[in-house]
């Protein structure tokens, strides 16, 4: 099984700011045709109706091997300012559609996916980790909160250890040095997951890194911008061994 791990992806209502996400997005669907594909949130720049539509449009091909979660730019205007309408957007157009197992707005439920290609078993575990708020200058900071942090521990605790756990969000919880885009709760996540997630996965600073056996875990992978970028990460799951390498997603004219 091979994941292609792409984030910050800021899609805009017209194809005509969009054309180096699109080169990319038809590479990676002409190379990559097995392999699922992992969106770390800011999906759309703001989170209009037409970029919403056009999202929906650019990743419909991608159904059933794709799985999602928001970011700041999806639930608020220019990634600042919050809004209900906008995150409510986000299930409508993107969540339901392609079909991702559940929502992200009510219940502060993981959305859980359960993806078997007969020799690897995985869950895959996504977080909307938005913090919501009216000040600007905290909703690019992330948070996944008391409620979504207790369900994530239940079903850690109650799901079953053979399989293979990747859990993924868009907010990069290593920045401590920013005060402007931390996750607020970094430090209960990873007790949360502690030696329970084999591979973590999130974007928002648009950068690309990679920690290994922090938190207990195998691999922790950043994204950058995929939109505007040639490489993404792949992760290959071959029973229960995990490995990484850097793949193109675009041809190697435009590299």
């Amino acid at each position: 099984m091979k994941i292609i791990h792409l984030s910050d992806l800021h899609i805009h209502g017209s194809n005509d700011d969009n054309q180096a996400l699109i080169s990319a997005l038809e590479f990676i669907s002409k190379t990559y045709t097995e392999h699922i594909l992992i969106i770390t949130g800011d999906i759309t720049d703001d989170g209009s109706p037409k970029q919403y539509e056009k999202a929906i449009e650019l990743l419909n091909g991608f159904k059933g091997r794709i799985y999602i979660c928001p970011g700041n730019h999806d639930y608020g205007a220019v990634g600042n300012l919050y809004s209900e309408e906008r995150a409510l957007r986000f299930d409508q157009y993107l969540s339901i559609p392609l079909e991702q197992g559940g929502t992200f707005r009510g219940d502060c439920t993981p959305v859980v996916n359960i993806v078997n290609d007969g020799k690897s078993k995985v869950m895959l575990i996504a977080l909307d980790s938005n913090l919501e708020t009216s000040s600007p200058f905290d909703f690019a900071c992330g948070e996944i909160g008391p409620l979504q942090l207790q369900a994530l521990n239940t079903l850690l605790s109650t799901s079953s250890q053979d399989m293979i756990k990747v859990l993924f969000f868009h907010h990069h919880p290593f920045m401590v040095n920013d005060p402007f885009m931390m996750l607020k709760d970094a430090e209960a996540l990873a007790r949360t997951i502690y030696g329970k997630i084999d591979v973590v996965l999130f974007g928002h600073k648009h950068e690309m890194s990679q920690w290994e056996n922090r938190w207990g875990t195998k691999y922790i992978l950043a994204s950058d911008n995929s939109s505007d970028k040639n490489y993404a990460k792949e992760i290959t799951i071959d029973g229960d061994v995990i490995s990484v390498a850097i793949v193109p997603i675009r041809t190697q004219k435009m590299i």
